[in-house]
Parts: C-alpha cells; structure tokens; sequence
C-alpha cells in the first residue's frame, strides 16, 4: 500500500516539478525586469529635477518681472495725479 502510495506521488512530482521551476523562473524574471526599470528611473530622475528647477527659476524671474513693471505703472500712475 505504501508503495502504491509513493509510485502514485513519484508521478506526479515529476509532473509538477518543471512546472513549479518555471513559475520560480518567471517571478524571478520579474523582479529583475523591475529592478531595471526602477534603476533608469532613479539615474533620469536626477536629470529631470535639474530640468524642473531650471524651469521654475525663469518662471520666477518672469513673474519678478511682471511684478516691477506693475509696481512701476502704478508709481507712475500715483505721481501723475
């Protein structure tokens, strides 16, 4: 009867077995795809803040820009009356 048992298990274990390494393999491959992904993500962030702040700095001398102008309209306006 144990034999039975063990030839019974013996089969499929064999079965089961490549099917088991395959699903390993392929979480395995997944994570490495992700850790990829996620490294040329982190080395272009660097660059794309630099960009940003770059950005956000002519964006702020506009708006001073902006600012003196009005300040100076209504000086001139306030002084003409």
């Amino acid at each position: 009867m144990i034999e039975g048992i063990l030839a019974l298990t013996k089969g499929t274990v064999t079965i089961i077995a490549p099917i088991i390494f395959i699903a390993y393999g392929f979480i395995f491959a997944l994570i490495i795809i992700c850790l990829i992904r996620v490294s040329r993500y982190f080395m272009s962030a660097g660059k794309e803040q630099k960009l940003i702040r770059m950005e956000l700095g002519k964006l702020a001398e506009e708006v001073h820009l902006l600012r003196q102008n009005l300040k100076d309209d209504e000086d001139s306006e306030s002084s003409a009356q």
